[in-house]
């Protein structure tokens, strides 16, 4: 490309556009694919007017491991709408010519501003590591929330763009995993968006349904309505009732014609016919194949999945400035006076069936958010985190009864299920608690002060309890919002 003078300043020269101190690389499919030598780079403009191409080098940056591209502000232009999700949610605005460059200068310094904020601490697993480069994204990009949308190159059949980049399209399942490992960790919260169904054996969604004969797995079958004739009280499939001459049915028992369905007979059912070994049957089985790994599975034994639209919470909003701290790290599952998760949600599947016959009885659960408990954890280091949090429940089993019992599976939110009390006691005893843990930390921790707030509610005895402790759960973590 020649050097030319743009009337607003703006220089290029072999694809560099410089306008004041901001220097932006032209990439033209011409340009390759490597992207390597672009990290010095304020900002990419992205010719665009080819959608495999686009897309190839959208993913290149915002798959890298290094936030020097991941974040990297990019532009398109000369882009027409192709529907693509991956190249119309992650870009950072469409130029309609060079002349708009101006107006980008304040967006590209304002990314570089809060790119500066966020926490580059070394990650620990794969899904700390993923999820981190998701919400730095978020950060700079000023987002609360992401959603998923239909996508027939996906496994699942929906993709969610910033996250499914970091994955070949049949890898989607494993977007679906890191969201529920991300939604378990309260980084961020779902709200129902659709529900698809999974193949069993490899968890893809590309499943041909088939409806086949019970007797050999057939699905050359044909279906005709049953005819019952009430004067004679024959039934029989239709083409029993039917001639070469005319349309009028005639009963094959009686001769008689029939006129008038509902006077003269009706259809209770339909009937089937499989062609490949002759059976006559009623119900038929309704099968998926599999179009990926091809296992031939029954319906009811697919996965069914929720497709959900993820908001961050507090937490997730602040961990790109003040990293990631997993419930995994200190074997929470094995803190001394509490029960890991999958066991206090069987408890009160119990307590449900209890107060459920019992009506005179009254057991509540309650939630403690302690919002700011990393940053506690942080000071004391990995040695005593552990001893921290069995000191934490020991302190709230003093002011409980022996019968009730605690989870803390997440640092930052303790679920405490309180049998034989009505939620007004709940209240009391949990406003305790909270100014114990707070004295106790205040005077043994350098006066750290922490932030905390609590919910109760009676166990409702309609419904899944998992639902009602998702409520609540929200509510208290969200309610400082």
């Amino acid at each position: 490309m020649e050097t030319t003078k743009h009337k607003s300043r703006i220089e290029f020269d072999n694809n560099v556009l410089n306008y004041e101190n901001q220097h932006l690389y032209l990439f033209e499919s011409f340009s390759g694919l490597k992207i390597d030598h672009l990290v010095g780079y304020d900002a990419i403009v992205l010719e665009a007017n080819d959608a495999d191409f686009t897309r190839i080098i959208l993913k290149k940056f915002r798959s890298h491991s290094n936030p020097e591209f991941y974040l990297k502000p990019i532009f398109l232009i000369n882009y027409k709408s192709s529907g693509d999700p991956i190249i119309e949610h992650l870009h950072d605005g469409i130029l309609v010519s060079f002349d708009q460059i101006p107006e980008k200068v304040n967006d590209i310094q304002e990314l570089f501003v809060r790119s500066t904020h966020i926490d580059n601490s070394p990650s620990g697993s794969f899904e700390v590591l993923l999820m981190k480069k998701i919400l730095n994204y978020m950060y700079t990009r000023e987002l609360r929330s992401f959603k998923p949308y239909p996508n027939l190159n996906s496994a699942v059949g929906f993709t969610y763009p910033l996250l499914s980049i970091n994955f070949e399209p049949f890898e989607e399942t494993k977007v679906l995993e890191i969201l529920d490992w991300a939604q378990k960790e309260n980084l961020i919260w779902p709200d129902f968006y659709d529900r698809v169904y999974l193949c069993n054996s490899c968890g893809a969604g590309h499943l041909s349904y088939r409806e086949i004969c019970p007797s050999c797995d057939s699905a050359n079958m044909k279906s005709e309505d049953l005819i019952h004739h009430f004067p004679c009280g024959n039934i029989g499939p239709i083409s029993d009732f039917k001639n070469k001459v005319d349309s009028v049915l005639n009963c094959p028992k009686c001769n008689k014609a029939l006129r008038h369905i509902g006077v003269d007979y009706d259809k209770p059912s339909i009937i089937n016919h499989c062609l490949t070994c002759n059976e006559v049957f009623q119900d038929y089985i309704v099968k998926a194949l599999c179009l990926q790994c091809k296992t031939d599975s029954d319906v009811q034994y697919l996965v069914s999945k929720n497709i959900n639209v993820y908001r961050l919470t507090k937490k997730g909003r602040n961990a790109a400035t003040s990293g990631i701290i997993t419930s995994e790290y200190g074997g929470m599952e094995e803190v001394f006076g509490a029960v890991d998760h999958k066991t206090f949600n069987t408890m009160m599947h119990y307590e449900q069936e209890r107060i459920k016959h019992n009506t005179s009885q009254n057991t509540t659960i309650a939630v403690l958010h302690i919002e700011n408990i990393y940053d506690l954890l942080r000071k004391l280091g990995k040695s005593k985190e552990k001893a921290f949090i069995t000191e934490l429940v020991q302190l709230i089993r003093e002011n409980i009864t022996p019968a009730d019992f605690i989870n803390i599976s997440n640092p930052s939110l303790i679920l405490i299920c309180m049998n034989d009390t009505v939620s007004t006691d709940a209240l009391q005893l949990m406003q305790k608690v909270n100014d114990k843990i707070e004295e106790m930390v205040f005077n043994n921790f350098n006066k750290f002060q922490l932030v905390m707030h609590y919910k109760t509610a009676p166990l409702n005895t309609e419904g899944a309890f998992e639902k009602q402790l998702q409520e609540l759960t929200k509510a208290v973590t969200e309610q400082h919002d």
